[in-house]
């Protein structure tokens, strides 16, 4: 960051102090010191109910890293009142506003003119900077989905020779089945939903709900994978592509249960994503 005017020594000096003794000022009012000397409390008591983290019961080491991060979080919105404060003060005090410290709520304007910079890296260095394109210079319309999905089914008859009944079957992406989130299970195409403990807690064949008979024998009773099981089985499914990657995996699947058609899970799954990856990087639907 740029050093501080001569003005503004005492409140660095004051920043320095509390980054240096984080674990002694938890629950204590937060203070700048003012150019008169005197100190006057500032919104890090104001919120101070908003940046109270809950403590662990048990716990204390637990408690040492909830008491680092309330300083940290109080660190940083003191600093942005701060800056806004300077801001102010450089741009000409206005007798009828309040000053920030007054105020009940952090004004909007704070917030949507704030730049917070990334220190780790030299833009100077930099020659291009890109820009994602989903949902960042674009946003799509509800109706993309299905377009990925009919392309996507249309790639696995004519690349992938699937059965071309299932263009003529009424397959069609549907919004209600799949949701970010989940993952597929490569070694048998199932469409899983893990646990917050990363246990598979369901799972559909196709269109239908594993039991929980088959669930337990598939993932040896526990339902628990290691990590390495779940980077070697699970494909996760975690961006807007994936929703329609879910709903065709699962219909594919189906679509060869109805008609007991034999067929290979695992060659299930990567043709389904490899169409699926396909239709994204032709760009035919842009």
């Amino acid at each position: 960051p740029p050093p501080p005017l001569a003005s503004d020594a005492k409140t660095a000096s004051w920043r320095l102090q509390i980054a240096s003794n984080e674990i002694e000022n938890v629950g204590q009012d937060v203070v700048v010191p003012d150019d008169d000397e005197s100190s006057t409390p500032t919104h890090a008591a104001e919120y101070g109910h908003m940046t109270t983290l809950p403590r662990h019961t048990l716990n204390e080491e637990v408690n040492v890293v909830l008491a680092k991060t309330e300083i940290a979080i109080r660190n940083m919105q003191e600093n942005e009142l701060f800056l806004a404060s300077q801001k102010s003060s450089s741009a000409g005090v206005d007798p009828e506003a309040k000053e920030y410290r007054d105020c009940e709520e952090i004004p909007l304007e704070v917030e949507k003119e704030s730049v917070y910079a990334n220190s780790y890296i030299d833009l100077g260095k930099v020659d291009t900077v890109g820009f994602d394109y989903d949902y960042t210079l674009v946003t799509y319309t509800e109706e993309l989905l299905e377009l990925i999905y009919d392309m996507a089914l249309k790639r696995l008859v004519d690349e992938k020779e699937y059965p071309r009944e299932m263009l003529e079957s009424g397959l069609k992406f549907d919004p209600r089945f799949s949701i970010r989130g989940l993952a597929v299970d490569r070694e048998n195409g199932w469409v899983c939903h893990l646990s917050y403990t990363h246990k598979v807690a369901a799972a559909w064949e196709g269109r239908h709900r594993v039991d929980r008979k088959r669930l337990m024998g598939e993932y040896s009773g526990k339902r628990a994978l290691t990590p390495s099981q779940r980077r070697k089985r699970l494909r996760p499914l975690n961006d807007l592509f994936s929703m329609a990657e879910c709903c065709l995996m699962a219909d594919t699947v189906q679509f060869f249960l109805d008609r007991e058609i034999p067929f290979c899970a695992r060659s299930a799954v990567t043709d389904v994503l490899g169409a699926i990856t396909g239709t994204h990087i032709s760009g035919d639907f842009h």
